[in-house]
């Protein structure tokens, strides 16, 4: 069975691409080839027209024979020389599309896991805190069973969004909408606070109460979600966290900054890298949000030192004129 494998992998497939071999080489040796057959023709020629040749007009005679065959010899072996390089790359680049063609469907199918595996990260984070309020309504009465079923509704709300997240897969626009990046960081935390990563944390919030942003709200609700997690788990059970709102020129700034151990300058493009985790049962996908709503909204992620003592992640997120649907 081994040797089997071995003897498939080592013989060339049918899709094989050649290697070009060493072309200045092949080129001085074909010249040499020519070169030494064009002056042996010649002289061999030359001297059996000077032999068999009784006046001029027959030498003339011969030596336009001559000629034309030279010509026609050269031109047969130029154009099979031609013929046979053009078949080759012919070939090889038939080749290259099939390859490119492959890549193409092996890299949309990644895309497609990948955007599988982050929604799935989405919605475990949203059903760990749903469970929560379910608890939360069990226990509750009056009119505390009445706020914390509108949590449960609420949750229900963010996981359908989720899904329909999933079904624009086939690479439609996302419809932005006009709306207050405070409020929006301010019922994000809301629900984060929930989870069992931030439920002895201290959460801070700054920034203008009146910023008002057009975008992708669900995205802007996963990053600012996604972001206080990992700060939470960076912080530890008590640690402190601060979510900072700025406006810069064209940009909206969301700063969330933690009191944890931070992150090294050389790892801070590795940490932004999908399936990169140092949690033993983590997936790596938790700032693909956070990429994808910058990217979304033409803005980039920035990790550097914070003044609490951790890491800061700052999205820069560009603004766009409110267009509102009247409908």
């Amino acid at each position: 069975m081994t040797g089997h494998r071995i003897s498939s992998l080592s013989s060339p497939g049918p899709d094989l691409i050649e290697p070009p071999g060493r072309p200045l080489k092949i080129a001085l040796a074909a010249c040499g080839v020519f070169f030494a057959a064009g002056v042996g023709y010649i002289l061999f020629s030359s001297h059996f027209a000077a032999l068999t040749a009784a006046t001029v007009s027959d030498l003339a005679a011969i030596e336009k024979i001559k000629g034309l065959l030279f010509i026609v010899f050269t031109t047969v072996v130029l154009f099979c020389v031609l013929y046979a390089m053009l078949l080759r790359l012919d070939r090889q680049q038939r080749r290259l599309l099939n390859f490119g063609n492959r890549l193409i469907a092996a890299e949309r199918q990644a895309s497609a896991l990948v955007l599988a595996d982050s929604v799935v990260h989405e919605v475990s984070n949203l059903l760990m805190t749903l469970e929560y309020h379910v608890q939360e309504l069990a226990d509750a009465a009056g009119e505390e069973k009445s706020g914390a079923l509108q949590k449960v509704n609420a949750s229900q709300d963010r996981l359908k969004a989720l899904a329909r997240r999933l079904s624009r897969v086939s690479g439609r626009q996302a419809k932005k909408e006009y709306f207050n990046l405070f409020t929006a960081v301010k019922d994000a935390l809301a629900f984060a606070e929930k989870h069992r990563s931030l439920r002895f944390c201290k959460i801070e919030r700054t920034g203008p109460e009146d910023l008002m942003f057009m975008g992708n709200l669900l995205l802007v609700y996963q990053m600012i979600l996604n972001l206080v997690l990992n700060a939470a788990e960076a912080a530890g059970e008590h640690g402190r966290i601060r979510v900072n709102l700025l406006a810069q020129d064209d940009f909206v700034v969301t700063e969330v900054h933690d009191n944890g151990p931070g992150i090294a300058p050389d790892m801070r493009k590795t940490v932004m890298e999908a399936f990169y985790t140092t949690r033993k049962n983590g997936s790596g996908l938790g700032l693909l949000s956070v990429e994808a709503c910058a990217r979304a909204h033409h803005g980039d992620v920035e990790i550097r030192d914070s003044d609490l003592g951790g890491a800061c992640f700052a999205v820069r997120l560009k603004k766009t004129p409110a267009v509102i649907d009247d409908q």
